[in-house]
């Protein structure tokens, strides 16, 4: 199973949306998907139209040792074309992980354990992290081969976008040495001279960690997310969904170079 963590401490980017679009997308390619709800905002289980029973085993009792693992928690989602697909809620609880994970020893290496063993039965976990720094979003980027940070193309959230790889760089140097970044600028107004220059800025600055994909702006999502549904599945032909597809495409040959170079370098 390849893990990608969606992550950005700035709240407003596409973040829950570009992880639940890319799940599905990559879902409706005929993946195995695990999509896990890290945010305390709890969005993502909504946003596949699910309502967790209060009672449902949820991230939070996952992280926390309560005897309940991954697989045990996901939700089906009930979506025509998403059967391949299962939802890991976040419960009202979660909020409390940030510190108690702090208390333990290994604390950073809790989901990637596991991770692990629900590996065997998916292609491709995407996890939604809170928009902070925290303990969840460490997890998380110890755990992922990719991070996908979403950079809406607007001056402050350009900038802020260096915390979070200098975080990245942390991991590296600790724990993750193979991880990856995947900077997607989203919210992209063609029409808009300020979008043009940050996204011109940040394919200047970062390089071959821009994805070549910009999201845009497309009222379709909004539509969507209104009705639960994923905007590949409420309108296949909008531009946001074109976009988020072509970027499951994108993310899905990087993991495959990376994985052959795995194996070159391991022969």
């Amino acid at each position: 199973m390849r893990v990608i963590a969606v992550a950005n401490q700035k709240g407003g980017v596409a973040k829950t949306t570009t992880c639940q679009s890319l799940a599905a997308a990559f879902a409706q390619d005929g993946r195995r998907v695990l999509a896990v709800d890290l945010d305390p905002q709890a969005n993502l289980a909504i946003g596949f139209g699910l309502d967790p029973d209060p009672g449902q085993p949820s991230t939070y009792e996952v992280l926390a040792g309560r005897g309940v693992g991954l697989a045990q928690a996901a939700l089906a989602a009930a979506t025509r074309g998403l059967e391949r697909l299962a939802v890991v809620p976040a419960g009202p609880r979660l909020a409390q992980a940030e510190a108690e994970l702090l208390g333990q020893v290994g604390f950073d290496e809790v989901l990637e354990r596991r991770l692990a063993t629900a590996a065997p039965g998916f292609d491709v976990a995407l996890i939604d992290c809170p928009p902070s720094l925290g303990a969840l979003t460490i997890n998380a980027l110890v755990a992922a081969d990719v991070v996908v940070v979403p950079v809406q193309c607007e001056f402050f959230s350009a900038r802020g976008v260096v915390k979070l790889l200098d975080l990245v760089d942390l991991v590296r140097e600790r724990r993750n040495p193979g991880l990856t970044v995947r900077l997607v600028p989203t919210l992209y107004d063609q029409r808009n001279g300020i979008c043009k220059q940050v996204l011109g800025e940040l394919r200047r600055e970062f390089g071959d960690d821009v994805s070549p994909v910009a999201v845009g702006v497309d009222t379709r999502v909004r539509e969507a997310q209104a009705r639960g549904l994923p905007v590949t599945i409420y309108a296949p032909t909008a531009r946001a969904s074109e976009a988020y597809r072509a970027l499951a495409r994108d993310l899905a040959a990087l993991l495959e170079r990376e994985e052959a170079a795995h194996v070159q370098q391991a022969a």
